[in-house]
């Protein structure tokens, strides 16, 4: 599997949502394509793998139903 990252923005303009909505989503472990850590109290970084991202997408990857 690919360990190229997509950037937060690039991935909420192809799923058609904010990117707001995108980090909310990896900080509650939503998405199965990436994740998000929390460096302090208000600051995080996010991962998002791009081949997991593609695989979603196509509907090969999905959500978790929790």
């Amino acid at each position: 599997m690919s360990m190229e990252r997509l950037s937060v923005i690039e991935a909420a303009e192809r799923m058609g949502v904010s990117d707001q909505f995108l980090r909310i989503g990896l900080q509650q472990e939503k998405f199965p394509f990436g994740t998000a850590i929390k460096l302090s109290d208000y600051r995080w970084t996010y991962y998002i793998n791009s081949a997991a991202f593609e695989k979603f997408m196509n509907g090969e990857l999905l959500c978790s139903s929790q």
